[in-house]
């Protein structure tokens, strides 16, 4: 493991699977290391493991096998291209996730601006820094984090079981998703923006602007993905 300490730990595992791939002379099709192995080796949690899969499957390298593992599907990471073929070939699904979100997302913004506590609202804020600096380090697995945080609490602080419940299900189908569109370094900086206005009018208890940035938010992820599949 890296000694960096201000290296994430996600990505330091990223970092020494990566280094595995290209040093052990592992060809493409075989299995890697079981997530047990790599949590004796590394000395982690299965958690951080099996997130440092996740963020490798998203780059292209590898393909997990529920029950089986992870097989090494390429030893080249996806570049613009090949991401922008991801994107085209779940455009359909995304697109309805994303749709479902733009109801949710802003109804939830426009409630808690009034029945948030102060409390929850600093949480919000916090989490909307935190995924700052994960921008910051490039850290694409706390972005990913941090943003299905973030999202998250806005909808849980409207206390509205429902919007919690269809909230919950979108979050489960879009991680792949999340990790990457990050990857993109312009979607990240969106994403900062569109987070800090909703933050702003969450805290000034306006509803009005705050269900109108959420909106805004959603719109653009849209469009991301668009700028993405037509590269």
């Amino acid at each position: 493991m890296e000694e960096l300490s201000r290296i994430p730990i996600v990505q330091q595992v990223v970092n020494s699977m990566k280094d595995f791939i290209a040093a052990d002379g592992i060809l493409v099709g075989q299995k890697l290391p079981t997530e047990k192995e790599w949590c004796e080796k590394l000395t982690v949690g299965r958690g951080t493991v099996r997130e440092a899969f996740r963020i490798l499957e998203a780059r292209g390298l590898v393909e997990i096998k529920p029950g089986r593992g992870a097989f090494l599907v390429s030893k080249k990471e996806l570049g613009q291209e090949e991401l922008a073929e991801w994107f085209l070939k779940n455009e359909v699904e995304l697109k309805d996730y994303i749709e479902v979100r733009s109801a949710v997302e802003p109804l939830c913004a426009r409630i808690i601006a009034k029945r948030a506590t102060d409390g929850e609202l600093e949480q919000i804020e916090r989490t909307h820094f935190r995924f700052i600096r994960a921008v910051e380090e490039n850290d694409f697995a706390g972005m990913a984090k941090y943003d299905e945080r973030l999202h998250r609490q806005i909808v849980e602080a409207s206390k509205n079981k429902m919007l919690i419940f269809m909230s919950k299900k979108i979050d489960e189908c879009i991680r792949d998703f999340r990790l990457r569109t990050f990857q993109v370094p312009q979607n990240a900086q969106n994403a900062i923006r569109a987070h800090h206005n909703i933050v702003e009018a969450l805290k000034a208890r306006d509803e009005e602007v705050a269900e109108l940035y959420a909106k805004r938010h959603i719109s653009l992820i849209n469009t991301d993905m668009n700028v993405i599949i037509k590269r």
